[in-house]
């Protein structure tokens, strides 16, 4: 079942962010590890904006399959490129387990865009599709096609972990 996410969800879903974690390249390279304390603080926060309207709101829901929760959707409101005077939505996690239902991902995603589409301000929906967790985003892109998004670019990584120093680029 999707639903609302609450108060009484925030360890069941910090434990769900770690075991995404846990699949991520991050973990597997031991890189990069949870802040058990900030994701409660920032899972707290978007709680207590969840369904708003305006800058800064957040919409969180899970998809609770028989008291486990097997699918995370958080999203913010932000301005349009940090500066705009309106607003778009954007998500920080969605995310859904191998437990969780073949259209989990779906209803998470498309009642995301059903809240955007309600407030006032916000003129697009950004989604983000990596390869932190999975090595095939090529699955999760049709997906969102099929909710009427369109490709708008592409992201690009550049791995500083393995550096030992900062080092500018020189200009070749």
């Amino acid at each position: 079942m999707i639903r609302n996410a609450q108060f009484v969800d925030i360890h069941a879903m910090t434990l769900f962010l770690q075991e995404c974690h846990a699949r991520s390249h991050y973990a597997k390279s031991g890189v990069v590890n949870v802040d058990v304390n900030e994701t409660k603080r920032l899972l707290g926060a978007g709680l207590g904006r969840h369904g708003h309207k305006g800058i800064g709101s957040c919409w969180l829901q899970v998809a609770d399959n028989d008291g486990s929760i097997d699918g995370l959707m958080y999203a913010t409101l932000a301005r349009v490129y940090a500066i705009g005077d309106k607003l778009m939505a954007t998500d920080l996690f969605w995310a859904t387990s191998d437990r969780a239902r073949p259209t989990d991902a779906l209803v998470l995603m498309k009642n995301m865009i059903n809240w955007a589409k309600s407030c006032p301000l916000v003129v697009e929906v950004r989604c983000g599709v990596t390869t932190v967790i999975s090595d095939k985003p090529e699955a999760t892109g049709r997906l969102l096609k099929t909710m009427g998004m369109q490709d708008y670019g592409a992201m690009y990584r550049l791995d500083l972990s393995g550096e030992k120093s900062c080092l500018a680029l020189s200009a070749a």
